[in-house]
């Protein structure tokens, strides 16, 4: 019996799989970054880091210290 599959027929079908998985990598990976922003552009950690500075100068203000 031989092979009558024309060698880039048998490229796409071995190499598809690997391609797709990869593909779905990256676009996941862009919707987590997406996902991982806030709505102006800043970063969740930076989001968490301003608004734990914000505690910190309402607690100082509330306890009677300067800002």
């Amino acid at each position: 019996m031989t092979n009558d599959v024309p060698w880039y027929v048998s490229l796409i079908v071995s190499w598809l799989p690997f391609l797709i998985i990869i593909g779905t990598i990256a676009w996941h990976g862009r919707q987590v970054r997406k996902a991982m922003t806030a709505n102006d552009g800043r970063s969740l950690a930076q989001v968490f880091d301003d608004v734990a500075r914000e505690m910190r100068r309402a607690n100082d203000l509330r306890d009677g210290s300067k800002p």
